[in-house]
């Protein structure tokens, strides 16, 4: 098979992965915080955000986000202010949403967002789901947990080293 043929049906696959070539900046979105405060991803400040996209019914969305809040490198970059968590529970009424609000470590940004069917068509296929973005709000991974735990490990380490 010719090679020139392949290489675009490869990068449609990975373009339809969430794989790409290209820088892609993640769409902004407003968000209630529990204390009622409105924000928009946009004006979220810290070096990197990491978007958590739950459900509270989820057995793998329990077990990564109990393996997430005992991490101590991850708490660290929390404290220093380098990662940002937002916790985003999509597609509830608010009510249900607030009642699981103790799902959240309190370490992390608890998020609802009132109008999340773009992201949900956008950027979800399954939840657990995440997105690491930079300070630019580009996509900088969008790992399985098992990478993220990686990544965390590695910006940990280079921030002791700095």
């Amino acid at each position: 098979m010719n090679k020139s043929f392949l290489l675009p049906i490869l990068l449609f696959c990975f373009t339809l992965t969430g794989f790409s070539q290209e820088n892609v900046k993640f769409m902004d979105f407003n968000y209630i915080t529990p204390t009622s405060e409105q924000e928009t991803l946009y004006q979220t400040t810290a070096p990197y955000v990491l978007l958590y996209f739950y459900n509270p019914e989820c057995e793998d969305c329990t077990k990564i986000k109990k393996e997430l809040a005992k991490n101590k490198e991850l708490k660290k970059l929390i404290e220093k202010g380098i990662v940002k968590v937002l916790a985003i529970l999509p597609d509830v009424e608010k009510e249900y949403w607030q009642d699981n609000q103790k799902f959240i470590p309190k370490t992390w940004q608890n998020c609802y967002i009132e109008n999340d069917q773009p992201i949900i068509k956008t950027y979800l296929r399954t939840l657990p789901t995440f997105y690491l973005l930079d300070e630019s709000k580009y996509i900088y991974l969008t790992p399985s947990s098992k990478e993220l735990l990686s990544w965390i490990k590695q910006k940990h380490n280079e921030d002791n080293n700095n």
